[in-house]
């Protein structure tokens, strides 16, 4: 990849969004080359500013204007029936997304997750607790948020533990652990959640006599499930043959510990 070639793919580098084989070569050439690495890191210095900065309200004029028009109290306008009113209620619903900041649609669990592992990939030194003992990693979560874990071993793959986080996803506290295969980061988040509100979305994936859900998002793969009311879910770079194994050597470690 020229210098060129990654200026052009500069934004969607940055925002995770490019297809795999392309995000591999523009790491590899951001570590080759200081000029590009520097954009990178001008680019999200720039973000990160943006994020800081605070976010614009609606006018009030514009708000008593959006809220007299969604109460009814103007003049009804003679719109045809089952055409033009549901296009009306749309579009207002559209307008108060727009400046009242209300989702369109909830978010999918695992689109969180994987902006999560996003984030952090970026960050040197990621974990919050960094260790390599499984035992204090469990200590640790049920120390500081009162949360059972398990903590698999991933070596025999070559996959290293790396240390551990508290994360927060659809507004509940997630045990984060962080492993590393070379310079890949495997995030597995563990959290749980009422039922029905855990939306993991994905194809259908059976391996070894379990169901898996897996999803691309953002260049990353994501392996997902339920026990109970715990949702557990892989994030990485790593194919889904390293996810899938690593998957089952967890429930094989839960279900060991159950037994204990």
């Amino acid at each position: 990849m020229t210098c060129r070639d990654f200026e052009a793919r500069l934004h969607p580098y940055v925002d995770g969004e490019l297809p795999v084989t392309e995000l591999v070569d523009a790491d590899a050439h951001a570590g080759e080359c200081a000029r590009c690495a520097a954009l990178v890191r001008r680019e999200r210095a720039f973000r990160q500013l943006l994020r800081r900065q605070p976010l614009e309200a609606a006018p009030s004029e514009l708000r008593a204007r959006i809220l007299t028009a969604i109460r009814g109290e103007r003049r009804p306008v003679r719109l045809r029936p089952r055409v033009a009113l549901p296009a009306l209620a749309a579009a207002a619903v559209l307008v108060v997304s727009i400046w009242f900041g209300l989702p369109s649609r909830p978010a999918l669990l695992v689109a969180e997750l994987v902006d999560t592992h996003i984030a952090f990939a970026q960050v040197e030194g990621p974990a919050e607790l960094a260790s390599q003992d499984p035992k204090e990693i469990i200590e640790w979560f049920r120390r500081r948020a009162e949360l059972r874990v398990t903590v698999p071993d991933y070596s025999p793959a070559g996959i290293r533990l790396v240390g551990a986080r508290l994360a927060e996803a659809q507004e509940r506290k997630a045990a984060y652990l962080l492993y590393e295969k070379g310079h890949v980061l495997l995030s597995v988040f563990m959290l749980s959640l009422p039922a029905g509100q855990s939306q993991l979305g994905g194809s259908g994936m059976a391996f070894r006599g379990h169901e898996y859900l897996a999803q691309e998002r953002k260049g990353y793969r994501t392996v997902a499930w339920t026990e109970g009311h715990t949702v557990f879910a892989l994030v990485s770079m790593l194919d889904y043959a390293d996810l899938l194994e690593c998957a089952d050597r967890l429930r094989g470690e839960r279900a060991r510990e159950t037994r204990l």
